[in-house]
């Protein structure tokens, strides 16, 4: 499932042992990646651990492409030879809606077309969670009202999408459900 750089792969074979590091990168609810400094001599952690946006195209493009998930649903940013985990605020995959109509598709914060939606479900806060056959995600909050949703008298309510309706199921637990971790750490500090 995760396929990096090839450059990266080449650090990885380099340098094998290189420790990860956790805490110092986090995913916020609209798809923003934060970088936290827990180096900087000031910090912190009551303060500053919102962390700082990243902006820089080339630094989100190289940690889109390089970001994948272990076996146990802890996603990270492999950097080179180091393997940098997520904090996640909500999602591993922030969905987005581009186009209208039925050219409208669904993308994630990294760009990846998310593909046809195989399910829907919405958990207690109201996050609308889609599943298509290798890839989930949230929907990002300002594009829930662009979908379509059917609240009727029937048991569930309904999202219609390119010609399909699927039921949205409720799910309480989205990281139990889908399999991922909010806050990856050594096993050691579990």
């Amino acid at each position: 499932m995760n396929s990096f750089d090839p450059q990266v792969i080449a650090a990885m074979a380099r340098w094998p042992n290189v420790p990860a590091v956790y805490g110092w990168l986090r995913l916020d609810r609209r798809g923003q990646w934060h970088l936290i400094d827990r180096g900087r001599p000031d910090f912190d952690p009551v303060r500053d651990a919102a962390g700082s946006p990243i902006t820089s195209p080339p630094i989100l493009d190289f940690i889109h492409r390089n970001y994948g998930v272990t076996d146990e649903g802890c996603w990270f940013w492999q950097n080179g030879p180091q393997r940098v985990f997520v904090d996640l605020d909500l999602a591993p995959r922030i969905l987005r809606i581009l186009g209208e109509g039925q050219s409208a598709t669904l993308v994630d914060h990294t760009g990846l077309e998310l593909g046809p939606i195989r399910s829907a479900a919405m958990a207690p806060d109201g996050t609308l969670w889609l599943r298509a056959t290798e890839h989930y995600g949230a929907i990002h909050d300002l594009d829930l009202a662009a979908l379509d949703i059917e609240f009727s008298e029937g048991p569930l309510p309904m999202l219609r999408w390119h010609g399909i309706q699927l039921p949205i199921d409720a799910i309480r637990h989205p990281d139990t459900t889908y399999r991922f971790t909010h806050r990856p750490r050594p096993a050691e500090a579990r």
